[in-house]
């Protein structure tokens, strides 16, 4: 059982450095409605326990805390409620209709999550770099609606099309014949340990 944990976890991190990387890459190249930050949380909460996405995404959060400061840890919350929601919708089966649908309640629930931490980093816009949504957000503003529904429309308009795209693109990922294989051995690994325990008390 702990041969087939530190499996695991080793993939967690292959993933946390996935997030990482994308999305800094993104975030330097300015790519609007697009980060792939969340790619490695969404592939290990579809595939594994949810708390192995969870884990996933906090630690992708304490790394760019390290990287790019401190204002990377209260969106933890996001990552964590990004794991959540993927691994209850990925349940039985992760198909491309469940995917957009996942996608779609990711960017509707994580934004509760993320609005109230971008008014109070931010005052409802998306960060320190400007984004196309910061319009729609200084629009609404202008109307006289709180901070908090601006920053909400802000981040949906931010992260619809990201979230869809992620969850389409693990999809397709998973259903690769060498990641099918790779997530069989840890299936295998897993029976076989669970026999050897209870061969060997």
């Amino acid at each position: 059982m702990q041969q087939h944990s530190i499996k695991i976890f080793t993939l967690c991190a292959m993933a946390v450095c996935i997030n990482v990387i994308l999305g800094s890459i993104i975030t330097l190249t300015h790519i609007p409605f697009l980060f792939l930050d969340s790619l490695g949380t969404i592939f290990i909460s579809a595939n594994f326990k949810m708390r192995y996405g969870v884990i996933t995404g906090l630690c992708t959060n304490l790394l760019l805390a390290v990287i790019h400061g401190p204002l990377a840890l209260p969106f933890a919350l996001v990552s964590i409620t990004i794991a959540i929601v993927t691994n209850l919708c990925a349940r039985k089966n992760f198909t491309y209709s469940k995917a957009v649908l996942t996608g779609i309640l990711l960017v509707l629930i994580g934004s509760l999550v993320s609005a109230p931490i971008r008014v109070i980093l931010y005052g409802g816009f998306g960060g320190l770099h400007k984004s196309v949504s910061d319009i729609l957000v200084f629009s609404i503003q202008a109307t006289g609606r709180q901070a908090i529904t601006a920053a909400y429309f802000g981040a949906v308009t931010d992260g619809i099309i990201d979230k869809i795209i992620s969850c389409l693109a693990i999809v397709w990922l998973s259903n690769l014949p060498q990641i099918k294989r790779l997530l069989r051995s840890f299936y295998i690994t897993k029976e076989n340990n669970h026999e050897w325990t209870n061969e060997n008390p």
